[in-house]
């Protein structure tokens, strides 16, 4: 079967993905206005504003009516689809990761912890709260909480380094798979100053329960992430239904 050729529009799209991500314009730079475009690629106006409007969809421009196209500061995608740490993520988009941690420890699980994992309310946890950073920027809060069987084996690790690559060295098994719920909240005020956002600030919350390769429940992670620096992406697919024979 023969490839398709990208629409034209795509390709344009693609092209200013590669200019801003190679720093061809900065953040805050004005992008080369529609009629420059049309004249470079030789399209229409509309097949313009098609590769514009899916740039600022996906948070790397915003168009300024009257004035022109400017680039944004790097938003973080979340692919749906892949088992990746916040390290793994910030380094794919040229962002320099960092972590805080602001308290860890042995705790009582709590009544949502209990629903979550399938534990008693009294049944001792590991509980570790960080901040993450992108370019030195406070971008997202996360709690991870694991089980009781694996909660003191895990407690001396690095925490300012991935969980994740911590956990296989520790334990001798990958982390396999995780289901997971996402939501638009607000947080609240201690949320919101770890962060350095306004109160009433729109937050990404990405609820993830994991387990190891071998299928062992080892823990969830709570993520509260900055709606302006963090979105989430996801392909899906339709299937035909099976035909009778």
């Amino acid at each position: 079967m023969a490839r398709r050729t990208p629409p034209i529009y795509a390709r344009i799209e693609e092209d200013l993905r590669h200019g801003i991500a190679g720093g061809a314009w900065r953040i805050g730079a004005r992008l080369p206005s529609e009629d420059e475009l049309r004249q470079q690629y030789g399209v229409s106006r509309m097949t313009v504003r098609q590769a514009l409007a899916r740039l600022a969809a996906a948070g790397l421009v915003t168009k300024r009516q009257g004035i022109g196209t400017f680039v944004n500061r790097t938003k973080i995608e979340r692919v749906a689809g892949r088992l990746l740490g916040f390290r793994e993520d910030a380094l794919a988009h040229g962002l320099v990761p960092a972590v805080r941690v602001l308290r860890m420890g042995l705790e009582r699980a709590d009544e949502e912890d209990a629903r979550l994992l399938d534990l008693h309310d009294d049944d001792e946890v590991l509980r570790v709260v960080r901040v993450r950073f992108a370019d030195g920027e406070p971008i997202g809060l996360n709690t991870i909480t694991v089980v009781p069987v694996f909660a003191r084996a895990l407690l001396d690790l690095d925490f300012c380094d991935s969980f994740y690559d911590g956990v296989g060295r520790r334990l001798g098994v990958e982390v396999g798979q995780a289901e997971q719920t996402v939501e638009a909240v607000h947080g609240d005020d201690g949320d919101a100053r770890s962060l350095r956002v306004a109160a009433t600030a729109a937050l990404l919350r990405i609820t993830r329960v994991t387990r190891l390769a071998d299928g062992r429940l080892l823990g969830l992670t709570r993520s509260l992430y900055r709606g302006d620096r963090y979105f989430l992406s996801l392909t899906v697919h339709r299937t035909e239904p099976d035909m009778p024979g």
